[in-house]
This record gives C-alpha cells, structure tokens and sequence, in this order.
C-alpha cells in the first residue's frame, strides 16, 4: 500500500529537483525556466549565452559601481535635486542593519533547520528598513517621487548587489541566474520604497496624513 505524505514549507529546488526542508517532493507542473545547472529563473527565460561566469567581467561591473558612487561623492553631484549623503547620512544605520542581515541570512540562516523561517525573518528585517527609510526620507527631508525611486536604486545595489557578488564568489553561479535574481529583488525594493513611498507622498502633499 502507498503512503502519502504531506510536507508544509517552501519548495526549493537543487539541480532540476524539489526540497522542502531537507525532504524530496515532486516538483509543481507549470512553465518555469531553469539554468543549465537547475537554478530556478523567476523573470528572465533560458538565455545560453548569459550561461557563464567570468571573475574579470563581474568585477570590472563591480568596480564601475564602486567608481560612479565614489564620484558622486567626491564632486557632490545631486540626483533628483539630493547628494549622494543627503540620501545615506539620515539612515546610514538602517542600512547598516540591512546589510547585517544579509549576511546573517547567507553566514547562518541556510545552516538552521526551520523550513527557512529564519530566512525570512532576516528578508522581513531589511524590508522593515528600506520601508522605515522611506518614510524617514520622506518626513525629514521631503523626498519625492524621482528621490524615491533613486533610494530603490541604492537599496537594490546594496542588498541584492551583496547577494549576488556572494553567489557568484561562493556559490559559482552563472551571470543568468545572478542577473535574474538581482532583478527580481529588484522590483521587490522599488515595489516598497516606491510604491509605499509614494502614497505616504500623496498623502502628505494632500494634508491627509500629518508627520
């Protein structure tokens, strides 16, 4: 007789197979894409020529990075009208407290045993921080629109920027999976500093809210 077992939890997958935990499962139907060494895509499709890695490539992209914020300090150029400090000063420790949890996630949180609860608590972290930096930036500042979308940039940069020069370091994954999930992130910073900022924006221009 066949049993049939029931596992609760996110399905992960390891080289075109399914995990909950530490427990096989079958893998949902649909039309998902994957790299060429099983790594689920969540936006970009099969690309064969994205399917590599090179150390000189990544880090000369790095390394521009680096030296666009670097000028951006040195000669205080303005982006939508605030330098480069005036964005980072006010919250330097939110970010400080997002980049621990990153780490955290990636030095400990994929060793603990707990259908990846402890993953999400540190993904809750540091969204609590880009939304607490928004509206920071908002109240004291009087950010805007174009300021808000430009604090989506910086979060994506440092966050998911941390992540994927740690994928591609220790992890050895290839450009497509690192751009795919440096886009995905993405969306997900700008979706909360954005979207979310931009109605505590509109309500404050329209008196409805008063901070």
């Amino acid at each position: 007789m066949k049993a049939i077992a029931y596992y609760s939890g996110k399905i992960e997958t390891r080289n075109r197979e399914c995990f909950v935990g530490n427990q096989k499962v079958d893998c949902p139907q649909g039309n998902k894409a994957f790299t060429s060494t099983g790594d689920k895509l969540d936006l970009l499709p099969q690309i064969p020529s994205l399917e590599k890695r090179s150390d000189p490539i990544f880090f000369s992209i790095l390394l521009v990075i680096i030296i666009f914020f670097s000028v951006l300090i040195i000669f205080r150029i303005k982006i939508f009208g605030k330098t480069l400090g005036e964005y980072v000063r006010p919250i330097w420790y939110l970010i400080l407290i997002s980049i621990t949890a990153v780490a955290w996630q990636y030095l400990f949180g994929l060793k603990i045993d707990d259908n990846f609860m402890s993953i999400r608590i540190s993904q809750w972290i540091w969204e609590i921080c880009i939304t607490v930096s928004a509206y920071m930036l908002i109240k004291k500042s009087n950010f805007g629109y174009g300021n808000l979308f430009f604090l989506g940039i910086i979060y994506s940069l440092i966050i998911h920027g941390l992540k994927i020069t740690i994928r591609h370091i220790f992890y050895e994954k290839t450009f497509l999976y690192l751009i795919d999930r440096f886009l995905y992130g993405s969306l997900l910073v700008i979706a909360l500093v954005f979207i979310g900022g931009s109605l505590l924006v509109f309500f404050r221009r329209r008196g409805i809210l008063k901070f």
